[in-house]
């Protein structure tokens, strides 16, 4: 067989590579197949039972996307240098590289680095086991800071409406059983096409344009904003917290020794062996800690005893429930956290912002999308969501 089949259930078709390729060596990989071990939505889990998948089958996904996008170009028309697609197939497989375990809710916590600057890091560790060579590192490390000569090249994979977002919006959607999400992401690819170099799309598949753009920003409030998620997050990062205050510290901790020696060494190659299992293998240690604050924020993990939400409007609340806390005997450095969950769905085109999305009209007329949308729908979502929540354990009984 000339190719390598993975079935993907989000799609319900096969994810094909071709066999003794360099993609095949890539997904081989250790470093490809640690993100077997880390969950695409973090410990959004705790709200949503069948968040399970993760950033491997995110990055198959991808990639295929990728290739399906490019085929539907060369139908219009379009060719393409063969190097210019592996470049950009690579870039796909490889874009999440570099995420922590639990994915964005430990971003920084561990190294500090972010993912995009670890996946970069992770291309050069390919480099050196003769997996990918220097040129292709090279392209793929331009492709994702956007330096590539060719637009559509990371666009393809950064933007806003791209593989990346097409792949993630639709499989979140379909594992955690909302409905919103299910993009037409068929559709949308069959609508792709190229202007002057920029990725741009047709006019006729404004239909499904339009219900991407919404089923975003449904998808922010209902899945990756949801206050269970979040708060579940900030727990995760005070126990990291508190963890480097007491390893650089010169305190012992009883946990997982390759994540020891990363948080300490700031060891690359060691990151790059952490999964979400080395995290909650060292939480459920941190319960038996004889450090107070870590072994009490381990243990409202593992019971799910999350920080209560409170969306505020006044500093004076955070003033008020800070002193609350500091009477009741908490440390608020691990014990509160002020987070501002905004997200824009869409930001419409303005000289400032150069990757809208732009719909073909014609031969010769490009038009930003909420420019010919019949209503303003579009264009209010561009508008920034302004919106401050205050967590903190629920026990203090705190009111607004």
């Amino acid at each position: 067989m000339k190719y390598k089949l993975f079935m993907d259930p989000v799609y319900d078709e096969f994810v094909m590579v071709e066999r003794n390729g360099v993609e095949e060596m890539i997904i081989n990989s250790p470093i490809m197949q640690r993100l077997r071990y880390i969950r695409q939505l973090g410990p959004c889990y705790f709200v949503y039972p069948g968040a399970e998948h993760t950033r491997f089958q995110h990055s198959l996904g991808v990639y295929w996307l990728v290739h399906k996008a490019f085929n539907f170009l060369e139908k219009r028309g379009f060719s393409f240098d063969k190097e210019v697609k592996f470049y950009v197939s690579i870039a796909a497989l490889t874009h999440d590289f570099g995420h922590s375990p639990f994915s964005h809710a430990l971003e920084n916590s561990i190294v500090p680095y972010k993912h995009e600057e670890l996946t970069i890091k992770a291309l050069e560790i390919l480099e050196n086991k003769k997996i990918i060579d220097k040129t292709t590192v090279e392209k793929v490390k331009d492709i994702i800071e956007k330096n590539f000569h060719l637009p559509f090249a990371y666009q393809l994979i950064s933007s806003q409406l791209d593989c990346d977002r097409l792949d993630y919006l639709r499989r979140d959607a379909f594992y955690t059983g909302v409905s919103f999400g299910k993009v037409d992401v068929n559709r949308i690819l069959a609508s792709i096409d190229l202007y002057e170099n920029n990725l741009v799309w047709n006019y006729k598949g404004f239909n499904a344009l339009e219900s991407y753009v919404m089923s975003r920003y449904q998808m922010y409030w209902a899945v990756y904003f949801h206050p269970v998620n979040i708060s579940a997050q900030v727990l995760l990062q005070k126990m990291l917290k508190r963890l480097r205050f007491l390893l650089l510290n010169g305190t012992d901790v009883e946990m997982d020794s390759l994540l020891k020696e990363t948080i300490i060494d700031k060891d690359i190659e060691k990151f790059f062996l952490l999964t979400d299992a080395s995290i909650i293998s060292s939480v459920y240690q941190f319960t038996l800690s004889r450090d107070s604050i870590l072994r009490d924020l381990s243990t409202r993990f593992v019971k799910r005893q999350f920080f209560k939400p409170i969306e505020i409007e006044s500093p004076q609340i955070v003033l008020d429930a800070k002193e609350k806390l500091i009477n009741n005997g908490y440390d608020p450095d691990y014990y509160m956290a002020l987070i501002e969950p905004a997200k824009v769905a869409y930001s419409y085109y303005s000289p400032r912002k150069l990757d809208a999305i732009l719909v073909k009209m014609n031969d010769h007329v490009v038009e930003e999308v909420s420019n010919i949308a019949p209503t303003d729908a579009l264009k209010s979502l561009s508008r920034k969501v302004k919106k401050t929540i205050l967590f903190i354990p629920s026990e203090l009984n705190f009111k607004v």
